[in-house]
């Protein structure tokens, strides 16, 4: 029993550190964008990152051994996140609206099952997909019948941001089959070091040079904000969300952490940012923190 106990106690660790790195990542993005680029941002932040992982590297403490027989998982999920993702989801919300792309973003978890029994001979149960599907209505309806309510948009832009759900899907997907042979910060080294490289690289084609690192220095609240992103959402949290997906179904994981980033999200935002706020909120969160509720019952199942 005690084993047990220690399990969930760790997992919910595990949970709360994902979903307060992610909830809050918003309020800095928000910040750094008004003076960088988007690719500046990524470039920087995931170059802390890899700095940080190139510590323990360098020091023999993260072997990878690239003769293990789920290597190409390892690889596949950096591609997929920070890479893939990052760069489809920027595209997306520039070319539709904030609105619409939170609701593709909630459709992540039940991707991420679909995915998971076509490729990855994952089985579905019903307190699963009813969890779904109720985190789902709820971020539906507070999007939905918010007074900013937005559906416009572009194909192209609907397109990166379906093409984006599919990369985060698939990097979960990628970083728990991985997780049978490496832990996990090896996969998030992995993930840091393609993101570091794909976005510097991408960073100076659209004329970016030193700057990008030089820009936080100049005020010190720019670079606490980076140093979060870097740092915590980054590093941090994206160790426990890979280490969460060795003991977690990968849509399971998805729709508890995704659906309390979001819950803490919009509540920050209300409280940092004078987000408009209403009924529908109220009732949103509230039909999300039941999908949330009957996905740790179904955590806990697992868990037994």
């Amino acid at each position: 029993m005690s084993d047990r106990n220690n399990n969930i106690g760790y997992t919910v660790f595990l949970i709360a550190m994902v979903s307060i790195g992610w909830g809050f990542a918003f309020i800095s993005l928000a910040i750094l964008l008004k003076v960088m680029a988007p690719m500046q941002v990524l470039a920087a932040r995931w170059t802390i990152t890899a700095l940080i992982l190139l510590i323990p590297v360098l020091a023999g403490k993260v072997h990878i051994d690239l003769h293990k027989k789920n290597v190409v998982f390892l690889f596949l999920a950096g591609l997929f996140e920070p890479c893939a993702y990052s760069i489809l989801e920027a595209n997306g919300i520039k070319m539709t609206s904030a609105s619409i792309s939170a609701i593709f973003v909630a459709t992540i978890p039940s991707m991420t099952l679909v995915l998971g029994i076509l490729f990855f001979r994952h089985k579905a149960d019903l307190k699963l997909v009813i969890s779904l599907v109720l985190t789902f209505l709820g971020v539906a309806v507070a999007t939905v019948f918010s007074p900013v309510f937005s559906a416009s948009g572009t194909r192209a832009g609907m397109l990166c941001m379906f093409f984006g759900v599919i990369a985060a899907s698939m990097y979960s997907l990628s970083s728990r089959k991985a997780s049978s042979d490496f832990d996990a910060l090896s996969v998030t080294a992995i993930m840091a070091f393609e993101g570091a490289v794909l976005f510097n690289i991408i960073s100076l084609a659209q004329g970016h040079g030193i700057d990008t690192f030089l820009i936080p220095f100049t005020d010190g609240k720019l670079l606490l904000h980076l140093l979060f992103l870097g740092v915590f959402c980054a590093f941090a949290s994206y160790f426990c969300f890979n280490r969460l997906l060795q003991y977690v179904d990968a849509a399971l994981a998805n729709n508890i952490v995704g659906s309390l980033s979001t819950i803490i999200g919009v509540v920050a935002g209300i409280i940092v940012m004078s987000d408009v706020w209403g009924w529908y909120t109220v009732v949103g969160l509230g039909i999300t923190l039941a999908g949330v509720w009957l996905s740790t019952m179904r955590m806990k199942d697992d868990m037994i």
